[in-house]
This record gives structure tokens, C-alpha cells and sequence, in this order.
């Protein structure tokens, strides 16, 4: 779907492209061949395109827009870079993480040179209500990362901390992506406020799809399975099943999780039914993305946002 909808965008996609690469060239040979390393094994972009889409979407010309979905993914890509540092993994998308084939000050280093080319792009935009939700996300992005690395020590994640962690973590940048396409393209304030509803709710439904495909085995997803419990992360599935769990029960599950015995955590959310309760979760907050998307006029790029609502509440696993 991703193809499909990077074709309905062309030129704009193409624009888009050339300005992520020509922003990130550098006459340093080390920096330039790391950077294209990252470009090589980009992912699906989705925030980009989101950014995208909501301009289209909004009947404005993308041109403006441009520059925001570069920055989302020069910042997005940032926060993967860093991550993989303080969790220390080796892989990323199958391909070696750039902590594993550097110094991981080095790794620390380059996130922040993606970071500080995100703002390069937009301090170029000039728009104040821009950079302030540009602020804002990163702010969020942080705080986020700082009350997950909190709730790793003291176990004591319920499911309000999870929705907040997620917020901050991953919807926040579905919020932001979103905002800046459809503010760029002249959005007035009732759509802008639709578009917002929609992405917070995309990006948490995006996240717990996620969380659910970590008790997948690595056959069905091409990446190792257990990371969460592995960085002593409570997430949905397990939320759920202590539902139907007794304080015995939970107290010796969190020491397992503290232990990181990842097969006898999965086979717990499993016969509890944590993996159902948590994609019947997932469905609703994709409805309530679709939902949120009825005042929008309707255009072929509304189509695509709300088919790409739809397939996140498709069966994890």
C-alpha cells in the first residue's frame, strides 16, 4: 500500500526524496557514507507520508509541506538511532544498527545530526506555529522515553502510564506529521482539530499493533520477538492479561519480566487471552481514527488515510 500511495503522490514524493537526500549531504566522507547507509534501509516512511497525504487531503498544494515531512523523518529517524543505542540493539529492519557497526558515542553523535538538520529544514519554513509543534513533539518524544526508561525499574506500568508512554513515544509524531501537512495546505481550525483526533489515535493503534507483533514468533514478523520484556517494558498484551490475573499471579509474572524470561511471559499473555484483548483494543482505536476523518471533504488522499486506519486493526497475528 505503501508503493500505492507513493505513486498517487508523485512529483511531490519525488520532491520530497530529493530534499531528505540533498539536506543530509555532507562533504565528510565518514558522515556521507554512514548517512546513505541510513537512506539505504529507510522504512516505510509513514510519517512522511502522512504529512503528505494531509496536505493533499486539505486541497493545498504540498509544496509547503515538503519541508515538515523531511523534518518528520530526519527526527523520526533520530529517535531510532538513539533508542537503539540506550537498548543497546544489534538490529534494525534485519540490517545491522548503526550502534553495532560504530562507537555507539559515535551512533549518539549522528542522532544528533539528524536532529539538528530537522530543525535546519524548518527555521528555513519560518512559520512560528510550525516550529512550536516541531518543540512540542520533540519535548513529548523525550519525556516519553524518560517515564518508559522509569517504568522499566520500577515495574509498575498500568494501563493509563502505557497509553501516555505511547502517546509521547509514537503518536505524537503521527500528531505532529499530520498537523504540519494540513496547517501548510491552509487547514482551518475545526479540520485541523479532525486531523488531530486522527492521528493521535493512528499512532496509538499503530504502537499496540506493534506491541502485539512482539509476542509473534520471528518466523511471522522477520525480527526478533520478547524485545519488550527483554527491556523490561509492560505493554498492552501483557495489561490485558493481568485483567484476568490474581496479585500472586502478577507479582510472579513481574519478576519474570525483571528476569527477562521471555518464553514464560508470552505463554502467560497467551493463555490469558492478552494477545485477543489487545488487538480488540487495537480495532477500536483504529475505528476511531476513520471515525475521526467523517468531517473531512472527501478526496482519494482521505481515502488512503483512512485505508491506512483500517489496516492496522487487521489480525497482529
Amino acid at each position: 500500500m505503501g508503493d500505492e500511495i507513493k505513486g498517487f503522490l508523485g512529483e511531490d514524493w519525488l520532491r520530497y526524496q530529493n530534499e531528505l537526500r540533498a539536506i543530509l549531504a555532507s562533504d565528510i566522507e565518514l558522515l556521507d557514507s554512514i548517512n546513505q547507509y541510513i537512506l539505504s534501509n529507510t522504512g516505510k516512511q509513514l510519517r512522511p507520508l502522512l504529512c503528505l497525504l494531509a496536505s493533499r487531503a486539505c486541497g493545498g498544494s504540498c509544496l509547503k509541506a515538503v519541508p515538515c515531512a523531511v523534518a518528520m523523518e530526519l527526527l523520526h529517524t533520530a529517535t531510532l538511532i538513539h533508542d537503539d543505542v540506550v537498548d543497546e540493539a544489534d538490529t534494525r529492519r534485519g540490517k545491522a544498527t548503526i550502534s553495532t557497526l560504530y562507537p555507539s558515542n559515535d551512533a549518539v553523535l549522528l542522532g544528533d545530526y539528524w536532529l539538528a538538520k530537522a530543525t535546519e529544514v524548518l527555521v528555513d519554513n519560518e512559520d512560528n506555529r510550525v516550529l512550536k509543534a516541531f518543540s512540542h513533539c520533540l519535548a513529548e518524544l523525550v519525556r516519553g522515553e524518560i517515564i518508559q526508561l522509569e517504568k522499566s525499574q520500577s515495574m509498575d506500568t498500568d494501563y493509563d502510564c502505557y497509553m501516555s508512554i505511547i502517546s509521547k513515544k509514537t503518536a505524537v509524531l503521527f500528531r505532529t506529521a499530520v498537523f504540519c501537512g494540513a496547517y501548510c495546505s491552509g487547514a482551518d481550525e475545526s479540520t485541523l482539530s479532525a486531523f488531530d483526533d486522527y492521528a493521535l489515535h493512528l499512532g496509538l493503534a499503530f504502537q499496540m499493533r506493534d506491541d502485539i507483533l512482539d509476542f509473534s514468533p520471528e518466523s511471522v514478523t522477520g525480527k526478533p520477538s520478547g524485545q519488550d520484556i527483554r527491556e523490561k517494558k509492560i505493554t498492552l498484551p501483557l495489561l490485558e492479561a493481568f485483567k484476568s490475573s490474581t496479585k500472586e499471579e502478577i507479582s510472579e509474572i513481574l519478576q519474570m519480566v525483571r528476569d527477562g524470561k521471555v518464553e514464560e511471559v508470552s505463554a502467560f499473555v497467551i493463555r490469558k487471552g492478552g494477545i485477543e484483548a489487545a488487538q480488540r483494543v487495537l480495532c477500536d482505536e483504529s475505528e476511531k481514527a476513520v471515525k475521526a476523518l467523517g468531517t473531512i471533504a472527501d478526496s482519494k488522499a482521505k481515502d488512503y488515510l483512512g485505508r491506512l486506519a483500517l489496516k492496522l486493526s487487521e489480525r497482529a497475528v
